[in-house]
């Protein structure tokens, strides 16, 4: 899988998160389905940022089940980095 990740400290009280899904990807299960466990994963690890961010994911390329262990490893990776900046 692909995706991108933008950031950006707001002055609100919490952070926000947004995603999109190239409508390449599969059809509207396999993108809400994306959808989901991006969202889960930064509700339950969200607590990793220090500050509020603006968070915006791009997904260019999809995921399966099987690989999506691997994906929540690069995306909790890129969280836990964005903290140090």
């Amino acid at each position: 899988m692909i995706f991108f990740l933008y950031f950006l400290k707001n002055g609100r009280p919490a952070s926000r998160f947004a995603i999109s899904v190239n409508r390449k990807i599969g059809n509207s299960v396999e993108r809400n389905y994306i959808k989901r466990k991006m969202k889960e994963w930064f509700r339950l690890n969200s607590l990793l940022l220090e500050q509020p961010h603006d968070i915006w994911v791009s997904i260019k390329k999809g995921f399966d089940g099987d690989s999506a262990a691997g994906v929540e490893g690069l995306f909790l990776d890129a969280l836990s980095r964005i903290r140090t900046r």
